[in-house]
């Protein structure tokens, strides 16, 4: 769709209106311009990044330029939320506008033998948006499971984590047809990683086959571990170091093809970035003065800023809303990580030394990191840019999380959500646009942590209660029975480092309840 163009689905002129009430709905003082058409959609979701990672959020040891664009010509939330502490759960929320808790996985990730963990007759951001006219595309990391196997929570084997269940009936279909998959979640091309990069299998789904699967070398037994075994499949093979390189240049074809519709898209990149194992290409060895895990950053800014010269050259910027974020909050200890097994530039080099400079991947002051419940395992990057309707330059401190995009982008092109749709989502388009309505509702919002024990916790305003001790993460373990919740006071105690649970029972008492209300509703609105 080129810049300028006035030919769209009919659908977009109900996305006008309605877009342009919503901006009549803010402050009197808020400068928000009145809107058109329903603009392209490009959704960039980082694979653990901090809150502390990018140069526009703090970091000094790791620059990260092109992504940092989108602050200045666009809004950075400062209060922006994964709904889970690890990957597979919040993927999930992100599509479906519904927490991963209320299903079958109610903890950790997918294994690479999981069947599609959602519901194909579910909503989902590419369904709805593909329903207003939008194309819809997905590149990159998807790790929501493919094929369809009934009772395989229960019917499966391994009783520790599910990211190591393996499947009673075999799994996947690896040489065959990968079905249901993304497609029949409402995407109409894909083209990614099935799982993670340190994960197996490590080859690339196109729509529903592996691709460049030489039926020769079949894919044949897998570990479904980090850096586990892959049997066969050679030729399908992606290489470490070349990752970012093949998912960039798939993202940009893309568009280019899309450039030249008149219909509105919805482009999901899900690059692997900064996900152990640290693997950049050579070109990016010393780029940064964090090491490797800091040279894997900066090649995800340098791709992000691939796909931001592919939207201007096309003409297409002027159109699209650009979102940047991450799946979860990043490692606690990443400088420790530097040199772990599998990382390195490919170059022969050898395993990459630790570095001397100092760098906190989720910031000076946010506890815990990936897995924990709390803020540094959930607490996320979130910037958004929209030329003419986003102020540039702006931030927000609107509590805001992945599970809204969903309602967000149906209102943004003109579709009511059915009932079932999206019960966690809330709209939050008022905040994108940079203000919000005279008197904003609380909405709850709540948080699982990753690890082990799959800890809840719910926000509303300043109050945030865990409902259990500890961090419930890989290095805290599971809440015990009986113990008391945590709360805190995150406008006077964002670090949590004070529980004021025993100061404000009453307020912890309510909170509970509407914790335990939203799970036994199954819907927070």
């Amino acid at each position: 769709m080129k810049s300028g163009s006035n030919q769209r689905n009919p659908r977009g002129r109900l996305g006008a209106l309605l877009l342009a009430a919503l901006a009549g709905a803010l402050c009197a003082c808020q400068d928000v311009p009145e809107a058109s058409d329903p603009p392209n959609i490009v959704f960039i979701l980082a694979d653990d990044l901090g809150y502390g990672d990018l140069s526009s959020y703090g970091a000094t040891a790791i620059q990260t330029p092109n992504i940092d664009r989108l602050a200045s010509e666009g809004v950075l939330f400062t209060d922006a939320h994964s709904p889970s502490s690890v990957c597979t759960p919040t993927r999930y929320g992100l599509l479906t506008g519904r927490y991963c808790w209320r299903t079958w996985l109610t903890r950790s990730a997918l294994s690479s033998d999981a069947p599609l963990l959602i519901d194909e007759t579910r909503p989902t951001l590419a369904s709805v948006l593909r329903s207003a006219g939008y194309y819809t595309a997905h590149i990159g990391k998807w790790h929501l499971g493919f094929g369809r196997e009934d009772g395989y929570a229960k019917n499966r084997e391994g009783q520790g984590e599910p990211n190591s269940w393996r499947s009673r009936e075999g799994g996947p279909d690896w040489n065959g047809e990968l079905k249901p998959g993304p497609l029949e979640v409402g995407f109409d091309y894909f083209y990614g990683i099935p799982i993670v990069n340190s994960y197996p299998p490590y080859v690339f789904v196109e729509n529903h086959r592996v691709a460049g699967l030489d039926q020769d070398d079949p894919i044949g037994r897998m570990e479904s571990r980090y850096l586990g075994e892959m049997q066969g499949g050679q030729a399908a093979r992606w290489k470490d170091n070349e990752l970012a390189t093949e998912l960039t240049a798939r993202t940009t074809s893309v568009l280019e093809r899309l450039a030249s519709q008149e219909r509105p898209f919805f482009l999901y990149y899900a690059p692997h970035q900064p996900h152990r194992p640290f693997t950049p290409h050579a070109r990016f060895k010393g780029a940064s003065q964090f090491g490797v895990y800091g040279d894997f950053i900066e090649e995800l800014d340098w791709s992000v800023g691939e796909v931001l010269g592919a939207l201007a050259r096309l003409g297409l910027a002027e159109d699209t809303l650009v979102i940047f974020s991450s799946d979860n909050g990043g490692l606690p200890d990443p400088a420790s990580s530097n040199a772990q097994r599998g990382a390195g530039y490919g170059d022969g080099s050898g395993t990459p030394a630790a570095p001397a400079v100092e760098h906190l991947a989720n910031g000076p002051v946010l506890r815990g990191g990936k897995g924990d419940i709390w803020e540094g395992g959930h607490r996320v990057p979130f910037l958004a840019r929209w030329p003419g309707k986003i102020k540039p330059g702006t931030r927000s401190g609107e509590t805001i999380s992945l599970t809204d995009m969903l309602a967000t982008f149906a209102a943004l092109a003109g579709q009511d959500l059915a009932p079932e749709a999206g019960p966690d989502s809330f709209n939050v388009l008022p905040a994108l646009l940079g203000g919000k309505p005279d008197r904003a509702p609380l909405h709850p919002r709540v948080m699982q942590s990753g690890g082990v024990s799959g800890m809840l916790a719910i926000r509303e305003g300043p109050w945030k209660l865990i409902d259990g001790q500890g961090g419930g993460g890989y290095r805290d373990g599971v809440a015990k029975p009986g113990e008391p919740p945590q709360l805190y006071n995150l406008s006077e105690d964002l670090g949590e480092e004070n529980d004021v649970y025993a100061r404000h029972p009453e307020v912890a008492a309510r909170l509970r309840q509407l914790l335990h209300k939203i799970k036994a509703e199954g819907r927070s609105r």
